[in-house]
């Protein structure tokens, strides 16, 4: 009988209080996959605390990943990469891979790789190029992917799209409602990025007998103080509340009583925030930057308007309020396109590339 694979999978801590966003949910759900046929081991590089843990956690994680390559305890490394920093961390196991002859997968999260990229001088840009190489590069979305092939110069047989994961709640979606106030939820790090002040100035901009039908909840980290001060000072207090970050349960729990989810994003790879929306039945009301567009058609299963557009934004929310028939289809709409993205078959397609790249093993 062969052996479990050894996945050595390298990126930010699995998701938890000290470790947020895409990526590190990511590695979370790699962690838990129960496949027989592999053994994952998670070597964290990354953590959301203090400069001095992230320098250690970060030049850690490089040096035990490589050891653990070097002495031949991975069959497959998988890389999980955003930009910048991220490169410098993950340079160093690419490099003792592919001494070892050990397959390697780059799985790129950044929402803004040829951005950060692209100017850099041409040396610099060499040397990218060259600490990157791997056998298999996987990306977000297909418009992600281009970027990626050009600024790198892949070929279209080395990139594949792996669209992020969701795992559908076990209980339906509940009905659409026609209660007021609605509950408009934003989920992901405040700030400017993310459009949290967008959404901000577009509730101000809302006439105020349809500002009074909204709850608006912003969870997340980032600019929580900042965020809270604007609220305050445009006297959106009795409409916004700013919970800050929550737990995986307190997220599903607002989920569950969300009617509306507004993410209205400058930059973005494929948020899990707007798929775990979808797959609650929450309408979603985003930009159309990054892999979203591949995940919502507007007017389909969402609603998109472009980024950096409160009066729009508000004009959007304005027909989700005033019409229940809209958001009743949409909510049907968004929980069926969720499917599309269940982590079952992303976990399939994971374990056929890691079984490909692999190749033969000892009993």
């Amino acid at each position: 009988m062969h052996r479990p694979i050894r996945v050595l999978t390298i990126g930010p801590a699995a998701a938890g209080p000290h470790s947020r966003g895409g990526m590190a949910s990511v590695m979370r759900l790699m962690l838990e996959d129960a496949d027989p046929r592999f053994a994952v081991r998670a070597v964290p590089t990354f953590v959301d605390t203090g400069v001095i843990a992230r320098l250690l956690v970060g030049i850690g994680g490089m040096f035990a990943a490589s050891a653990l390559i070097l002495f031949g305890r991975a069959d497959v490394v998988h890389v999980h990469l955003s930009h910048g920093g991220s490169v410098v961390r993950k340079s160093l196991p690419l490099m003792a891979a592919r001494a070892r002859g050990v397959p390697t997968i780059v799985h790129g999260h950044s929402f803004n790789f040829s951005g950060w990229m692209d100017p850099l001088p041409g040396p610099a840009r060499r040397l990218v190029r060259a600490v990157l190489r791997a056998d298999r590069w996987l990306v977000l979305g297909q418009t992600l992917s281009a970027e990626y092939c050009r600024s790198l110069g892949l070929g279209d047989d080395q990139v594949e799209v792996l669209y992020n994961p969701v795992a559908l709640p076990a209980v339906p979606p509940r009905g659409v409602c026609e209660r007021r106030p609605l509950m408009v939820l934003s989920l992901g790090r405040l700030g400017q990025r993310k459009g949290t002040y967008d959404l901000v100035q577009a509730i101000e901009l809302l006439p105020p007998d349809i500002r009074t039908q909204l709850a608006v909840v912003l969870a997340g980290d980032g600019e929580v103080d900042k965020v809270r001060q604007v609220i305050t000072a445009r006297g959106l207090d009795d409409v916004i509340d700013v919970v800050g970050w929550v737990d995986a349960d307190g997220r599903n729990e607002l989920l569950c009583r969300a009617d509306i989810f507004v993410l209205p994003s400058h930059d973005e790879g494929l948020p899990m925030a707007i798929l775990e929306a979808m797959a609650h039945g929450v309408v979603p009301l985003s930009t159309p930057v990054g892999g979203i567009p591949e995940a919502i058609t507007d007017g389909v299963d969402g609603l998109l308007v472009p980024p950096g557009n409160p009066a729009q934004l508000a004009d959007a929310l304005r027909r989700l309020v005033e019409c229940d028939d809209l958001r009743a289809r949409l909510a049907v709409a968004t929980r069926q396109r969720a499917e599309a993205f269940d982590i079952a078959g992303w976990r399939q397609e994971l374990a056929e590339l890691w079984l490909s790249l692999a190749g033969p093993r000892s009993c």
